[in-house]
């Protein structure tokens, strides 16, 4: 398409768009959204920055675009988020209309005036936006089934087998990720799912290790079904890496983990970290779960105690709570949920006031967690980094 003198480039003809329409155009390689509200034309990122769905395929009502994906809603006039699970806006573009020619500038409009990107989004999440992350293709080595549930481990290669970023950077040939930080599957052949294509999961594996690993739940749903199914030595596409949800570099603040069955898995990796760097900082993890036959990575998490002298990990089961008799199956945990008379239990004073908090579980476990922390314990917002697992 054709530039002006402006920056502006012809990406549609008006006659192509519609009064309460959308439609998917290109602007600089970026896909764009056009939509037409009250005969304005507006231009919106095509991505949507929750998973990366296509807004081209989801609803305009009023103002807002609904993303099909998951429902996420944003302004395409701002690019704010108007409903969740997103809380990274869109960028918008400036628009103009030439008799009949659409024409978008290349830049959103804060780049275009200079200036940082509205709503101080970060270079992360702009890069997540414009699906400009480093995508990576990595090849599964090995897959397991933990007895007695419904999660399966998987574990890739590490090393990029061949780069389909922006970067053709030689030096990128290893997905490099904090502990904590999570990355988008595209694994293929995943038809008719009604949340897309695409999932996004903990990186469960510690940076220190030469494997990138993830665990899920499998449901059955067209994606699970064909995750599970994965032969050995198939090559899936890989995005990322993504996220805050990190260990804190302060280590004069200890950590509290707080979680719950499958949202283990950022702690898995900010604890195997932990040990094998030697970090000075004291960590303390609840976990809880239905039963013992439920709690990932124990074994794993047993050697990081004989290591870390500064870790220390309060398991907790659930669905046995009422046996008459808790030392006949040799359970020595606790039992039952997470509460205040458990945190101040195994937390001494100082450690309830200077800790950083951090969640990581289901929906419901998370905010059961933060109105015991809040309210119960009257820890402060500001040391409370949360981390949600919505179970697809």
């Amino acid at each position: 398409m054709a530039k002006n003198e402006e920056g502006y480039e012809k990406v549609a003809k008006k006659q192509d768009l519609q009064e309460g329409g959308l439609l998917k155009v290109e602007s600089g390689g970026n896909p764009v959204v056009l939509s037409m509200v009250n005969s304005k034309v507006y231009a919106i990122d095509a991505v949507c920055s929750h998973e990366g769905g296509p807004l081209e395929e989801g609803t305009l009502e009023g103002y807002e675009v609904e993303c099909p994906w998951h429902g996420s809603k944003f302004d395409v006039r701002t690019g704010e988020v108007r409903n969740p699970p997103a809380d990274t806006p869109q960028s918008v573009y400036e628009v103009k209309v030439e008799e009949n020619d659409i024409l978008v500038r290349k830049k959103p409009k804060a780049e275009a005036q200079g200036q940082p990107i509205q709503h101080e989004i970060t270079e992360e999440a702009t890069s997540r936006r414009k699906g400009a992350s480093t995508v990576f293709e990595l090849t599964l080595l090995e897959k397991r089934k933990f007895e007695g549930t419904d999660i399966m481990s998987f574990k890739f290669s590490r090393q990029n087998e061949q780069q389909v970023g922006e970067s053709n950077n030689a030096n990128k040939i290893y997905l490099d990720y904090t502990a904590g930080q999570f990355a988008f599957f595209d694994i293929g052949g995943v038809n008719n799912d009604p949340k897309g294509p695409i999932r996004h999961f903990t990186i469960a594996s510690s940076p220190t290790e030469d494997f990138i690993m993830i665990s899920t739940r499998i449901r059955d749903t067209p994606y699970k079904k064909r995750l599970s199914s994965l032969e050995e030595g198939v090559k899936v596409k890989v995005r990322g890496p993504e996220g805050k949800f990190v260990l804190h570099e302060d280590n004069s603040k200890a950590a509290v983990f707080l979680t719950g069955g499958i949202g283990v898995t950022p702690f898995r990796s900010m604890i195997k970290y932990a040990t094998d760097e030697d970090l000075p900082v004291k960590i303390n993890m609840f976990d809880s779960n239905r039963d013992q036959a439920n709690i990932l990575y124990k074994n794993e998490f047993d050697e990081c105690l004989n290591m870390n002298k500064n870790l220390k990990i309060i398991y907790t089961i659930t669905a046995e709570e009422e046996s008459p008799a808790p030392s006949s199956n040799g359970w020595k945990g606790e039992r039952g949920i997470i509460n205040k008379t458990m945190l101040t239990k195994h937390l001494a004073t100082s450690e309830l006031e200077n800790s950083i908090f951090y969640i990581c579980g289901p929906p419901g476990m998370l905010k059961a967690m933060q109105d015991l922390l809040q309210d119960d314990l009257h820890i402060p917002k500001e040391r409370i980094k949360i981390e949600e697992f919505t179970g697809y």
